[in-house]
Parts: structure tokens; C-alpha cells; sequence
């Protein structure tokens, strides 16, 4: 400011009392520069992008320092949840919650009678701790949810080394609109490994949702383990070859590739655990009257015409179904259990 005055008035420097000026300048240059310095930053309280959007939230001054010494405390009804959260931290940084007792840092599992959705929570941070109410475990594992989408992006990268994080103060309270919230995935037409399936589901778990709709059987594909009836692993869980292009192309192009593949009865035991863990429902869907020619293939007496088919190898609907007789009851009565 000062160096602006002498060039925007060279006549001043002319002046005999420039002296003095100079020292009244200075001093006023200090005084500004004393009170810009001491004026404290303003704090941005900014709503976080929680997905989905909670019922309610309100960002309040100040931030909780999350990190080794933060004490965890619940009891045996939020087990799942506080595991979740631990394993969820472990994995994506170096911070481990700690079992020391403290007033001053500490995360805390609350039972809330009062809270009559049991998926429904309030979360709760201030500078001093964390705390998750609700009145079932589902409920405090959505609170987890969300505060996993208060801390930084980088927490979801298992290579993070940071030991601590600030998390902005907030108080938010959420329920969900509708008691059953999914997704459905089609492993008959493409398969998908065990551990990409886990993934699919700790989505919908980080998302809120409760149900996994495993479409497991289908014209192109039979993909679940029935002992009862080796066949439908032999045969009906492989196509000789799949189409490429559309349906209605012409000519047909198909890849000539072998292609296949089901879930062992482990497989599926390891998946429905898995999804339990995270509140996740699995729904197994066993296709039927219709989307049976892959089953029809393995045990041609399951279907109406009695006439050998063979696995899809292209889109579409199928007159093949499944005739309605006793022989076919019993089939569907065993897979079903």
C-alpha cells in the first residue's frame, strides 16, 4: 500500500514533512496489517452429498478428529455394525479403533427405543465424540454407511496410510421410505466370479439397500448347484457358443466359445453370509413356467414336447416351458428346497 502511494503521488516525495508522512504511513500499513491478520478464517459449513439424501441434516462449527485413540463403544446388539465400521477403517487406513475408555474421543453406540423404524438412525458428530442411536443393528449399520461418506474419498482406497481424519460436525437424522430397496443381477446370461458378486453387494450395502436379487437360472444358463440333479450342472450350466450382434442381425454371427460356469453350494453359503453381514437379503430367483431351456436341455422330460433342446445360445423368448406334471413338481419341489 505503501509503495503504491509513492508511485500514484511522486509529489509527496517532495514534500519536507516526507519524513514524518513516511512514519505515519508505516504505522497505519502495521495497524492494517495487524487486524487483517488476527481476523479468523471463516468456516464453510457446507450440507454433505449423502447418498441417499437423509431425511434431515444440520452442519454445526467444528470438526471430530477421528484416529488411534478414539475409544469404540457398543454392546452386543451392534455387533455387525461396529464390526463393519472397524473392518472398514482397518482396510482403508492405518487407523484402529481403539478398546481404552475416553470422554474426550470416542464413538458410541446408543439403543433408542424411541427410534420405531429399525433401519432408521440418528448420527451425531461433535468435537468430542460420535454418536450412532437406533434401536437395531440395521439401522446403526446405516449410520455407519453414512459416516463412511463423511470421511474422505480416499478411505475407500485400501493403499491410504493416513492415522487420522476430521470429520465436519453434523447431527443427522434418517429412515427409509420403503421397507424393501434392491438391485438384480443376471448371472444366467453372463457369469461373475464369487469375489466381483461380494463387491455387488457391499454397493448396495454403502447405498442403503437391503435385497440382492440373484437372477440364477435362465434359458442361456443354469447357475446354481442342485446335487439332487448333476445334470443341470453338467449340462444346462453350459451354451456351446453365444450370439454376437442383435438378435435380429442377419446372418447370425455367434463367437463359437464354449461359455458357462455355476456356483457350488459353498459358493452360494459364502455368498448369503457375506451378505448378512452387511444387512443384505439375497433373494434367489429359479425361473419358471417359462426361461427353462437350459434345465429342459439337461432333463428333457421336464418339458412338454419331450423333444431334446440345447442350452440358449441367443436371445429372446422360448416356447419351451415346463409342463405341468407331477414329474415336474418334484423336480422344482427339490431344487426350491
Amino acid at each position: 500500500m505503501f509503495l503504491i502511494f509513492m508511485v500514484s503521488f511522486p509529489s509527496v516525495l517532495n514534500n519536507p514533512y516526507f519524513p514524518k508522512m513516511r512514519y505515519t504511513f508505516l504505522a497505519l500499513i502495521l495497524l492494517l496489517t495487524a487486524i487483517t491478520s488476527c481476523k479468523k478464517p471463516v468456516e464453510i459449513l457446507e450440507v454433505p452429498a449423502i447418498i441417499p439424501v437423509p431425511i434431515s441434516q444440520e452442519v454445526t462449527p467444528g470438526f471430530f478428529r477421528l484416529s488411534n485413540a478414539t475409544y469404540l463403544n457398543y454392546d452386543d446388539r451392534f455387533e455387525i455394525a461396529a464390526s463393519f465400521l472397524e473392518s472398514y477403517l482397518s482396510q482403508g487406513s492405518r487407523i484402529r479403533l481403539s478398546s481404552r475408555k475416553s470422554k474426550n474421543n470416542f464413538i458410541k453406540f446408543v439403543y433408542d427405543e424411541t427410534i420405531t423404524n429399525p433401519e432408521g438412525y440418528t448420527l451425531e458428530v461433535t468435537a468430542r465424540g460420535i454418536y450412532i442411536k437406533a434401536s437395531d443393528d440395521r439401522g446403526a449399520f446405516y449410520a455407519v454407511q453414512t459416516l463412511r461418506q463423511l470421511l474422505d474419498e480416499h478411505f475407500e482406497n485400501p493403499n491410504l496410510i493416513t492415522t487420522y481424519a476430521n470429520i465436519q460436525a453434523i447431527k443427522i437424522t434418517d429412515a427409509p421410505r420403503f421397507a424393501y430397496r434392491g438391485m438384480h443381477l443376471d448371472v444366467s446370461r453372463h457369469t461373475f466370479p464369487v469375489s466381483f458378486i461380494k463387491k455387488y453387494i457391499d454397493n448396495l450395502a454403502m447405498l442403503k439397500m437391503n435385497s440382492f436379487h440373484w437372477h440364477l437360472t435362465d434359458d442361456q444358463g443354469w447357475r446354481i448347484e442342485i446335487k439332487a440333479f448333476p445334470e443341470l450342472q453338467n449340462i444346462a450350466a453350459f451354451r456351446e457358443q453365444t450370439l454376437i450382434g442383435h438378435f435380429n442381425d442377419e446372418p447370425k454371427e455367434y463367437d463359437c466359445i464354449p461359455y458357462g460356469g455355476y456356483y457350488s453350494q459353498e459358493e452360494v453359503k459364502e455368498i448369503v453370509a457375506y451378505a448378512a453381514a452387511r444387512h443384505v437379503t439375497v433373494i434367489p430367483e429359479i425361473e419358471m413356467p417359462g426361461h427353462a431351456t437350459a434345465a429342459i436341455a439337461a432333463y428333457p422330460e421336464l418339458g412338454c414336447s419331450n423333444k431334446p433342446v440345447s442350452v440358449a445360445t441367443t436371445w429372446g423368448v422360448f416356447d419351451d416351458i415346463f409342463c405341468p406334471n407331477e414329474e415336474t413338481f418334484t423336480f422344482l419341489e427339490k431344487v426350491l428346497d
